[in-house]
């Protein structure tokens, strides 16, 4: 069953600065070393073809490059920091290319995951729980008291809890059907706004942070048998200008275009040449059909090809 999961979910939001890595990934999918910009809204595509699934437009992007077409990962998994354009992440394990314009992602939760606290009374109290991430991460100058900073904390637990809750059903991650988790984490940029980013709570969250990030991607990368991508998307600020609004289906009116004041047709998508060469073939098929028939028809003797008129012949014969 695929598993799909997003924490304080981002539809789409316009990016200013920062940074896409890669984490973890086997040796069937290759991402190259290089300073290569990609665009936010193409992430979702990364993930697709390095699954092996086909995406709607062409990616032109080399830092993806052709890996091993029958040996796909069974997971990707994708997190994203808000707070932060990148992360102070090991040198050498990790490669990392320019994140630019927009990110768009959706998905829903896997039944699995309905045990997850998800409101703030409830990662409160699973926070001051005996087996909490407070009795294992060292808080220096992070306070237990402070509610920004429990909130940060709350979202490494539900990190851990993910993995936890994964090594409880390793069925999920031994089925035939890939995967796909995609987190976003904004408990660190919670803490720049309160602390301010040059303060000694925002660095030790970033320090922790980046640890908990680091054992969330070996545990995720373990269970699934070293098959597995980990991503990790930071975004510093969002310009909510560039927010993509929604309108509903029973809308009568369409707003009229003015850069094409031709009216000219849409655009064809990558499903037209498959059903217009479908069509094409059968409305052939039929006709030759059709035209086959009409002349064995027009051709036939009634008296020996017919077994209609046969079967009457013998008849009259017999009266």
């Amino acid at each position: 069953m695929t598993v799909f999961f997003v924490l304080l979910s981002l539809l789409v939001a316009g990016i200013l600065g920062n940074e896409f890595s890669i984490l973890k990934s086997p040796g069937s999918v290759v991402f190259r070393n290089g300073n290569w910009p990609i665009p936010g809204e193409r992430i979702p595509d990364v993930a697709a073809l390095s699954m092996g699934f086909s995406v709607k437009d062409d990616l032109s992007w080399p830092g993806l490059a052709v890996g091993n077409l029958f040996r796909r990962p069974r997971a990707t998994v994708m997190v994203m920091v808000k707070g932060v354009d990148r992360l102070a992440l090991p040198l050498g394990s990790v490669i990392s290319y320019p994140l630019e314009n927009r990110v768009y992602m959706v998905g829903k939760a896997n039944s699995v995951f309905e045990d997850l606290s998800v409101t703030l009374r409830q990662l409160r109290n699973r926070l001051f729980q005996e087996n909490s991430v407070l009795n294992s991460l060292p808080l220096n100058s992070l306070s237990r008291n402070n509610e920004v900073d429990l909130l940060f904390l709350s979202e490494l637990q539900v990190l851990h809890d993910i993995s936890s809750l994964l090594s409880r059903h390793k069925h999920l991650a031994k089925d035939h059907s890939p995967d796909l988790y995609s987190l976003e984490l904004a408990g660190l940029d919670e803490i720049g706004k309160r602390y301010g980013e040059d303060s000694e709570q925002f660095r030790d969250a970033s320090k922790i942070l980046v640890d908990a990030l680091q054992k969330f991607a070996d545990d995720m990368y373990s269970l699934y048998g070293g098959n597995a991508v980990v991503e990790l998307v930071t975004v510093k600020s969002f310009d909510m200008s560039l927010v993509r609004k929604t309108r509903t289906i029973l809308e009568a009116k369409q707003a009229k275009n003015p850069a094409s004041p031709y009216n000219l047709a849409y655009k064809y998508n990558f499903e037209y040449p498959v059903v217009f060469n479908m069509v094409l073939w059968i409305m052939i098929a039929l006709t030759l059909a059709v035209i086959v028939t009409s002349y064995n028809i027009w051709n036939m003797d009634p008296g020996y090809d017919s077994i209609i008129y046969r079967m009457t012949n013998q008849k009259i014969r017999m009266d």
